[in-house]
């Protein structure tokens, strides 16, 4: 079955790949709306995973009203994967955009400490990655890689390396120790801060409802002196995105509050969050119950 299942999903990425070497872009958006629509409709189970984050997002919303919410998130979902896709195989495609306030990253940078951006899976966060370079110092994204997925990253379509140095969250202590070398050297380590796969976690309050977000960011930025930037990206319009830091702090750690040590950094990371989908309610690309007792992401 999952076998199966891969070669429909490899099927379809190869489509949308036709046409985008085809028509680029326009011709790909155009002919995911009807194909969007189409799985909205017939999927029941779509509508349960995207139903935890409508329902709180959109409080008021009723029955129709969420339909097309759950319709837009999905379009837009699928819209970041052709963009992602795009970069990777048009030889001359790129994203313009703008790091409005980098100039708060520099400075800290400037004094030769390293820093912990974390952030989210937000926008047109993997394609805004390609520009991550302005920080003019050496960036590492601790990360879940693994180069035989059927939907690639935009550096495996082009067949070159990325910008950034990647640090696997699978290896020897989940890449710990590679990070906190990174950082004591002066470099920026990148870490996705809203998903909880397992290690150190504290739960806060997240639009309305406790939610459980991971520690481990905090613990790294604590255990090495560094600070923690808020770093989320969106998607502008077709070729643009926007990078802004939306909070820079200092975890501090407080053993004798165990688990719990990091609770005011994760609360500070989900307020930054909040104000994100505020303003853009379709660029945060969570289909699971995040408010779920203990939840963990699963594979599905």
């Amino acid at each position: 079955m999952k076998k199966t299942k891969k070669r429909l999903e490899a099927l379809g990425h190869g489509i949308f790949y036709f046409f985008l070497l085809l028509g680029g872009q326009p011709l790909a958006y155009l002919m995911l709306f009807p194909v969007v629509m189409v799985y909205v409709i017939a999927s029941r189970r779509i509508h349960r995973l995207a139903s935890p984050y409508i329902r709180r997002r959109f409080p008021d919303a009723g029955p129709a009203a969420r339909f097309f919410h759950v319709f837009r998130l999905v379009l837009s979902f699928a819209r970041v994967l052709v963009d992602r896709a795009w970069l990777g195989l048009r030889r001359n495609a790129a994203l313009t955009g703008d790091f409005d306030n980098s100039g708060v990253l520099l400075d800290v940078l400037k004094e030769g400490r390293g820093l912990v951006l974390v952030t989210a899976h937000v926008g047109n966060w993997q394609t805004a990655l390609s520009h991550i370079d302005l920080l003019e110092t050496r960036v590492n994204s601790l990360m879940h890689y693994a180069e035989e997925e059927v939907a690639k990253h935009f550096f495996d379509l082009k067949g070159e390396k990325p910008s950034f140095n990647i640090i696997r969250n699978d290896g020897f202590m989940g890449g710990m120790i590679e990070a906190s070398a990174a950082l004591s050297r002066g470099e920026v380590v990148m870490v996705m801060a809203d998903r909880w796969a397992g290690g150190p976690a504290v739960e806060v309050d997240f639009l309305g409802s406790r939610a459980r977000f991971p520690a481990a960011a905090y613990g790294l930025a604590a255990a090495t002196g560094v600070p923690v930037a808020v770093l989320l990206a969106a998607k502008t319009g077709m070729r643009s995105y926007s990078l802004h830091v939306w909070d820079i702090f200092h975890p501090e750690r407080n053993r004798s509050e165990g688990p719990r040590q990091f609770e005011a950094s994760a609360a500070r990371f989900a307020r930054a969050l909040e104000r994100y989908v505020e303003r853009y309610p379709y660029q945060w690309y969570n289909f699971f119950d995040f408010w779920a007792a203990g939840s963990r992401e699963k594979e599905r």
